[in-house]
């Protein structure tokens, strides 16, 4: 049993949800729910304890091994990732009928729960899997799931505002299956760590032998790749679709989001830059960092400055993160191990920060405070 609680931490969540549609009695899918998240929570903490005993963690699906067959693989960081989103998934879902009550009717919450646990696989699945094929599914299955949890909110303009998210995170998604596509036509296969050691390859074009990762294919699939994960995790200028989404989506939602949506996506720009493509593309072959670093500073400053003059709590918060973004992208684009380091440990600070934040905006809604306002 303990050799697949890998996989187990993605069937767990991922079973449960249309089980939520089955069931369909409010308090009892609120139970049920509550015992996936926790369970699930369990699982990434023994998986960490494993890791840290033992390495890297590898389970092959189906015995295929790796490249032909889907492989997840677990390591420090992965691992980590994972249990502090499972950890905000149990904490926000525990919390969670103090704000659908008040923000959703009755009859949708079943649904509320089955979206939740969709998007807590999905985003569990990223950091897990090592293909790419693989964690381009899982970030469709968050996603589309953060648009209907977004939806649900008790304004019309929830819809809108999930709309907005859907054409951004579409053509974010777009991007990135076309990086994907671009990397598979280069290299052959799709598992992370053997595309890496392929890339680092020579292949004849006109004559001319050169590097893999060199090529024009490779290099314009880093660009599709460094864009759509920048859209995912609203990096300033890419951000438009976050203010709205967090400030009419309910409260539990933003706060799930918030805590754990876009630092995955940092996750996930962390492996393409240092696992697959290498640092040294990244950061030597292609110049980018100085673009970039004045782009995370307009973020920052931008961002702060919106935030200060909101009267809508919701929506400071969600201009607080895209400055935050900026600080922890800031950080990778140094290139360095103390850079990457700092950035790191932002990132999780953050989360339990964002999470906090937004908690006590539930909190406050459910003592029948209009939490909405700074006013």
């Amino acid at each position: 049993m303990e050799q697949h609680v890998p996989v187990l931490v993605i069937i767990t969540p991922l079973i449960a949800a249309p089980l939520c549609v089955l069931i369909r009695h409010r308090r009892l899918v609120f139970a049920f729910s509550l015992l996936v998240c926790w369970a699930t929570f369990v699982m990434t903490a023994l998986l960490l304890a494993r890791v840290l005993e033992t390495g890297v963690i590898r389970y092959e699906l189906g015995g295929w091994l790796p490249p032909w067959g889907i492989e997840y693989r677990v390591d420090a960081l992965s691992a980590f990732v994972m249990l502090f989103v499972a950890g905000i998934g149990a904490v926000v879902a525990t919390y969670a009928p103090h704000s659908i009550t008040r923000e959703i009717p009755s009859k949708r919450h079943y649904l509320f729960f089955t979206q939740y646990l969709l998007c807590l696989a999905g985003l569990l699945g990223i950091t897990i899997t090592g293909d790419l094929f693989n964690l381009f599914v899982f970030l469709e299955i968050s996603s589309l799931s953060s648009y209907a949890l977004i939806s649900l909110g008790k304004s019309r303009r929830s819809l809108t505002a999930a709309f907005q998210y859907l054409v951004m995170g579409t053509i974010g998604a777009t991007f990135v299956l076309i990086g994907i596509g671009l990397m598979y036509m280069m290299t052959g296969t799709l598992n992370m760590a053997d595309m890496a050691e392929r890339l680092t390859g020579t292949v004849a074009i006109n004559g001319q032998l050169l590097v893999v990762n060199e090529t024009r294919t490779a290099l314009v699939a880093f660009a599709f790749l460094s864009v759509g994960i920048s859209i995912k995790m609203a990096l300033f200028p890419l951000h438009l679709w976050l203010p709205n989404a967090y400030t009419f989506a309910p409260s539990v939602v933003t706060a799930f989001l918030a805590a754990t949506a876009t630092k995955v996506s940092v996750y996930i720009l962390l492996r393409f830059v240092f696992t697959v493509f290498g640092s040294d593309l990244s950061f030597t072959k292609l110049p980018l960092d100085l673009p970039l670093m004045v782009l995370s500073l307009f973020g920052i400053l931008i961002a702060s400055a919106t935030a200060i003059f909101q009267s809508n709590i919701k929506r400071m918060l969600a201009y607080s993160t895209i400055g935050h973004v900026g600080f922890i992208f800031l950080g990778l684009l140094t290139g360095s191990r103390a850079g990457l380091e700092a950035s790191l440990f932002y990132t999780f600070v953050y989360v339990i920060m964002a999470a906090a934040a937004f908690g006590v905006i539930i909190l406050m809604s459910h003592k029948g405070f209009e939490a909405d306002r700074l006013e």
